[in-house]
């Protein structure tokens, strides 16, 4: 079974959400795993269980991603949602998602302890021809898919004793508009990026 690292509560990020609507570069990947992280740590000293509902068990199942995503969904207020990125780590699902009654405004929702939290405004430079480049329904990549990806991806990475931190979902651009499964896997002495497609099928490993 694949191994997730709990996030740490520690994590030092800023509290701004920036959006980078083009490349697929790791350190992007990066800026948006800790944004979520510390949101997720912000979320959780509003929710007087949160602690308890973190050790019960986490999200990353077939299930727990459906019923995050939903969650944000009603909160939201569309179906499907059209967002920008998805990010999955242990606990937390984080997505990026335009509010349907303001098609131009990108805001962060974040999924934490059996919560959603308050949107926060994303700044993405109210670049819209680039908004609209990146966004996909979320009902185009499906939670089976991503845990085929994630399944996948510690023998893919070839780091025997690794763990998964988070998995990301968005499009490929600048090189193309297809959707990845991006996921980030850590050992005790390096670390890969192992990519999917829409179908969890292993890609490329960087």
């Amino acid at each position: 079974m694949t191994t997730f690292t709990r996030i740490g509560l520690g994590l030092a990020a800023t509290a701004v959400s920036i959006s980078v609507l083009t490349g697929c570069a790791k350190l992007d990947d990066i800026k948006a795993i800790t944004d979520a992280a510390t949101t997720a740590v912000e979320q959780l000293g509003d929710v007087t269980d949160g602690l308890t509902e973190i050790a019960a068990g986490d999200v990353v199942t077939v299930d727990g991603i459906d019923k995050a995503l939903n969650a944000i969904s009603e909160r939201v207020g569309t179906g499907p949602m059209n967002v920008v990125e998805i990010v999955i780590t242990q606990q937390v699902v984080t997505v990026q998602a335009i509010d349907p009654a303001a098609p131009a405004e990108l805001n962060q929702w974040t999924y934490t302890a059996g919560h959603v939290g308050d949107l926060r405004p994303v700044d993405y430079d109210e670049d819209t021809e680039a908004l609209q480049q990146n966004l996909f329904p979320v009902t185009d990549v499906p939670s089976t898919a991503i845990m085929t990806a994630v399944d996948n991806a510690i023998g893919a990475s070839g780091i025997a004793d690794g763990d998964v931190q988070s998995v990301v979902v968005k499009r490929n651009l600048p090189f193309g508009d297809d959707l990845q499964i991006l996921v980030n896997v850590q050992g005790e002495r390096s670390n890969k990026q192992v990519r999917a497609d829409v179908t969890g099928r292993v890609t490329e490993v960087l």
